[in-house]
């Protein structure tokens, strides 16, 4: 899932980078594809207006969360939905963008993920957060900081007990700290999807390219 900083200067493009499994959906974040939804429906029920209004509704829904999401930072989102024979498989990825800060308010890799979750996330039995940094070789990160555990979430009135991994990447000299967010229902397989989301993570690299079309190099 490869990302370009629009704010480079065009000799010295500069990039982050992470790998997800074989299988998993890429999201498109451009609102690009609720469009084409839309002209579909448009076409597929253009004799069922109120077919029609319900799913304009709904996509007009989707194209808003997407718009408010990415302009809370979210640069690129990936996830999967795999049937087994004992059950389902759910998770994804995103990657975030924030402004590093300036002196005493600059966000260095342990601060910008003390506060990914309230007291509320982990206030009823069964979750919890560990807090800790991690080295990433080649990532282009000095240090890294993680945050992994289990957590609650309130949404519509429902309770979403989820298994979570964050963590955060610096690189000297840009403006701009990362962070790769992922997450899982599937809490009975707790060790398995820790696992892969530490390796997701790991994948992780800034790169630059000097001139466009030379290649890209990694780490930046």
């Amino acid at each position: 899932m490869p990302y370009l900083f629009e704010e480079d200067e065009p000799a010295v493009i500069l990039g982050f980078d992470i790998a997800v499994p074989e299988g998993w959906t890429e999201y498109d974040l451009s609102g690009d594809s609720v469009a084409r939804m839309r002209e579909q429906a448009v076409k597929t029920y253009a004799n069922r207006p109120e077919e029609l209004n319900a799913l304009s509704d709904l996509l007009a829904d989707i194209g808003r969360a997407t718009r408010d999401a990415t302009a809370g930072g979210l640069m690129a989102a990936a996830g999967a939905f795999e049937e087994y024979d004992d059950g389902f498989f759910m998770a994804n990825v995103c990657v975030f963008s924030f402004p590093a800060g300036r002196g005493e308010y600059t966000l260095d890799p342990i601060k910008m993920i003390e506060h990914v979750y309230p007291d509320t996330a982990t206030a009823r039995e069964g979750t919890w957060l560990k807090k800790t940094t991690v080295e990433i070789p080649g990532c282009g990160s000095q240090v890294c900081g993680r945050i992994y555990g289990v957590t609650d979430y309130e949404m519509d009135d429902a309770l979403v007990r989820s298994l979570v991994m964050h963590t955060s990447y610096t690189l000297p000299g840009l403006d701009k700290r990362i962070m790769v967010s992922c997450s899982s229902p599937n809490l009975l397989q707790l060790e398995e999807v820790m696992d892969l989301f530490d390796a997701i993570s790991g994948t992780a690299r800034f790169w630059f390219e000097e001139e466009a079309g030379t290649g890209r190099t990694a780490p930046a």
